[in-house]
This record gives structure tokens, C-alpha cells and sequence, in this order.
């Protein structure tokens, strides 16, 4: 079917309904194309769910802390329901689940009125919006809505943070494995991205207008099955990218983003509460594993060949020039002057981690520490056991700490992996009902979580113990501040 006259149209809340709805099934998935290539979900997607320790009642307690999870997926899939709260009710967290519009249905952008774009954050707002006004009536309280996500999900919650449209939603946020500043989370070019896509659609639009009526008559599934064409040469180089993502859109009333996230977070201009954030320690270790990017000789002599074209255009500098003088330095703060080769797979893997993930959380880490009178958190997710990636590589990957925090119950009560996924969920619970993660120790929290301060960069190291230290990736995060702003 073509796409509804309202698809590509800003969020608007719900009329109300006097019939019976079924609140005990999940809704549709938001239209996106899974890995096998299988299209699935619904364009009527915007739906959440809400899971509480108990039923409403007179008797309920109305001022439950709440938690809205939002799903990670690199913009382009996921749902709500794959989010995991059993953890989180059984300790009297009242959480929502959401879904917000994806790939080219959530990010597509014309540059102008007509489809300025970050539909799918807008979405993301409508739904924190609801909650605040809503979410009384199942006995949450409205004033403690604390936000959390993994990856996309993390990234979007940064991006919360900076926009002027999320502000008063939330009073405390988690940030896994993301973070606005990213590469693969904010989009440079989305105007070129989208008419570049609609070509491959097979128009040729003439403008902004012109591009809309074509798009209405184009089907669902089109807009889904793929997105690598909406790609610049230049941009399908990368060690990581995610096609359809947030973006600056034109200056309006209703604009998420009106400026390059890096700018409003070294200006201090962001809505300050408390944080909690961090990364693994080989975030993109997949690609020097088996079937991986830089895995063979010829992948690693490809980018020991071509190191600035993966690199350069990644970095967040105005000009081509700063860009090659940087990948320069990032070549030689990396590898000297020595060739990369396969034996370099180490160096490798912690460049791209850096690059794409490590670099951005530890920025947003110092300049929250410096602006913010609120409490940051910072943590390095290192363990690795049954349920990782990789299990038998010493150090964990992107989503390795997901894994441990939705299916610890799979694993034996007395092992590390169970313990660490239970350490994870009860340091998170914590965070959210006291904006401390370890406001006591025990057994199970074994270590004080220091704040980090600009002065004492404290961080939690999260192994198979938990280990509390300063200066995490001091060498190299000092180096990453020293060729980017």
C-alpha cells in the first residue's frame, strides 16, 4: 500500500476513545527490514507499554519511580518489546517501553519546511510527553521519569538531552554504548541522503514539493528494503554507519535539532541532569573477528591504503584540510609509522572503537563533569563469559553488557555472567531511585561508583568484579581531545 497522507507528518497525540481497548497484546512494529531481509511491522506504530509492579487502584502507590526505555537498533530496527523489564518492576520501577518511526520513515529530510525530518525523535518526544501527563493515572510519578537506552537507545538519549524540546520530560538519564556525538548517530548531509535515495527509487525530483507527491505514492516496503543507496561515495567507506539518523533540521517551532550536537554540548547548552554513561572496551571488536571489515589481509591492506578515506570524513571538523591533517595524527598516534597489518588487529579494533563510540561518550563525560552541577557516572564494561559476542576474546564488544542484563537468567545463579547481569540491573535500579547507582555496598555491589569530576576522573571498571579507578583510556582520550573540538 502507498504511504498514508500523515506518515511523514510531525507526531500528534491520540483522540480519545470510548470503546474497550486491549491493553494485554503488544502493537505492531514500526516498518523496518530485520537482517534475513523479511519486511515487517506497521506504518500505525506508535504505541508503548507499560509494565508496573502492580494493577492501579486507590491503593496504589502513585509515586513509583518510572523508567521509559528507548530501543537501540541504528535507527533503522528494533521495538519496544525487546527491551527487558522484569528486573526493573521486581524492584517497584514502573517502566515504559516506546517505539518511535525508523530508517527512512523516521529520518528522511528535505532540508526545508516541507520535510525538515527527525520524525522519529519527535515520536520519542510525543511519547515522554504522554508519560508526563499520563503516567500518574498507572502510579508512576510524573517529577521522577528517569530515560534510559542502549546504543541507538543511547544516542537517543543524549539527543534528549540536547534538544530544547525534551526539557522538564526527564529527570535523570542512561546512556549505553551511545551518545549524540558519535559518527554513526547524526547525519552531516540528510537532505543529499534523501534525494540521492529517491533517485535510486528511480525519480528524479525537482525539488522539495516535487520529492513529497513522489514519495506518497511510493509503497511502504520500497522505503525499507533498502538504505546503503542513499549513501555518497564517501560515505560508504566507514567502519560503521547507520543510514537514516537524527540531523540538523531547519529553525521552527516544532525543530528537535537545530544545531550539530557538538556545538550545544561544548557551549553548555543542554538540559543538566543526572548521568549515567559508558562504553565497552572493544565497542567494534567485530570488525577484526572472523567475517569481519578488517578480519583478512586484504581488509587490513585496504585501510592501511585507503586510511583517510575511512577516517577523515568521520571526524567532526569544518573543513577537508583539518580532516587529513588529524587522520594523520590519528595514523601515527596509532600505528607510527609502521604499516597495518593483520598483526595490528588490537590497534585496530581499539582506533574504530574510539572513533565511533569511545571518543563521543567521553567527551559528553568531560563536558558535563565541567558545566554540570549534577552528578555524572562513567563506566567501561569489560566482562566476557557464555553470553558475549565473543566469548572467548578477552573483552567485551557492542551490546555484550545488553546481553548480561536481559538474559542472565539463562545462566547458572552462581556464575560471573549471571552475577554481572545482576549487578548491571541493580546498579541501573539504584540510579534511577536515587541518582546513585551504589548508594550502599554489599555482596553484589562490591565497590563505592565515584562521580567524575574534571579533577578526579573517577569511573567504575565492570568485569568479572567490579574494580573502581581514575583516568580511564587517559593516554588515548587525551590525544582524541588534542585533534578534535
Amino acid at each position: 500500500m502507498n504511504l498514508p497522507n500523515n506518515i511523514l507528518k510531525p507526531p500528534v497525540p491520540l483522540s480519545p476513545w470510548n470503546e474497550t481497548r486491549d491493553a494485554l497484546t503488544y502493537a505492531d512494529k514500526c516498518v523496518q527490514r530485520r537482517g534475513s531481509g523479511v519486511i515487517e511491522g506497521n506504518e500505525d506504530c506508535l504505541y508503548l507499554n507499560i509494565f508496573s509492579p502492580e494493577l492501579p487502584s486507590n491503593t496504589s502507590n502513585p509515586n513509583r519511580p518510572v523508567l521509559v526505555l528507548i530501543h537501540g537498533g541504528c535507527f533503522v530496527t528494533g521495538y519496544a518489546q525487546s527491551n527487558s523489564q522484569d528486573y526493573y518492576v521486581d524492584n517497584g520501577i514502573l517502566v515504559v517501553t516506546i517505539q518511535y518511526r525508523l530508517g527512512a520513515l523516521g529520518f528522511m529530510s528535505t532540508g526545508d519546511s516541507v520535510l525538515p525530518g527527525n520524525l522519529g525523535m519527535k515520536d520519542q518526544v510525543l511519547a515522554l510527553e504522554w508519560t508526563k501527563q499520563n503516567i500518574a493515572a498507572f502510579g508512576g510519578n510524573p517529577d521522577d521519569v528517569t530515560i534510559g537506552g542502549q546504543s541507538a537507545g543511547g544516542a537517543s538519549v543524549h539527543y534528549h538531552v540536547l534538544s530544547p524540546k525534551s526539557k522538564g520530560l526527564f529527570k535523570r538519564a542512561i546512556a549505553q554504548s551511545g551518545s549524540a556525538l558519535s559518527p554513526w548517530a547524526f547525519d552531516k548531509n540528510a537532505t543529499d541522503r534523501t534525494y540521492r535515495f529517491v533517485s535510486y527509487l528511480g525519480y528524479d525530483a525537482q525539488n522539495s514539493s516535487d520529492l513529497m507527491q513522489f514519495l506518497m505514492t511510493v509503497n511502504t516496503s520500497e522505503l525499507v528494503k533498502a538504505s546503503l543507496p542513499a549513501l555518497s561515495d564517501e560515505d560508504h567507506t566507514s567502519a560503521f554507519v547507520c543510514v537514516w539518523v537524527p540531523h540538523v533540521e531547519p529553525e521552527s517551532e516544532d525543530a528537535f535539532l537545530t544545531e550539530e550536537p557538538w556545538v550545544i554540548t561544548s557551549e553548555n547548552r543542554y538540559n543538566h541532569v543526572p548521568y549515567l554513561t559508558g562504553a565497552t572496551n572493544y565497542e567494534l571488536l567485530i570488525r577484526t573477528q572472523e567475517g569481519g571489515l578488517f578480519a583478512t589481509e586484504e581488509g587490513v591492506k585496504d585501510l592501511n591504503d585507503n586510511f583517510d578515506d575511512y577516517i577523515a570524513h568521520e571526524l567532526r571538523l569544518s573543513s577537508k584540510e583539518e580532516q587529513l591533517k588529524a587522520s594523520a595524527q590519528i595514523r601515527q598516534f596509532f600505528f607510527g609509522d609502521s604499516e597495518i597489518t593483520l598483526e595490528s588487529n588490537d590497534s585496530i579494533a581499539t582506533l574504530v572503537s574510539d572513533l565511533m563510540f569511545v571518543e563521543g561518550v567521553h567527551t559528553v563525560v568531560q563536558n558535563m563533569s565541567k558545566d554540570s552541577a549534577y552528578p555524572v557516572y562513567y563506566y567501561e564494561f569489560s566482562f566476557y563469559g557464555p553470553l558475549s559476542e565473543f566469548p572467548d576474546f578477552p573483552g567485551a564488544c557492542h551490546g555484550d553488557d545488553r546481553r548480561y542484563m536481559s538474559n542472565y537468567a539463562s545462566l547458572e545463579s552462581d556464575s560471573a555472567g549471571y552475577r554481572t547481569g545482576i549487578r548491571l540491573l541493580q546498579m541501573w535500579s539504584n540510579f534511577v531511585k536515587h541518582s546513585n547507582p551504589t548508594p550502599y555496598t554489599d555482596e553484589l555491589l562490591t565497590e563505592e561508583w565515584n562521580i567524575f569530576e574534571i579533577n578526579n576522573t573517577n569511573y567504575l571498571e565492570i568485569a568479572s568484579d567490579l574494580q573502581a579507578g581514575t583516568g580511564l583510556n587517559k593516554e588515548r582520550m587525551n590525544f582524541w581531545h588534542s585533534v578534535l573540538p
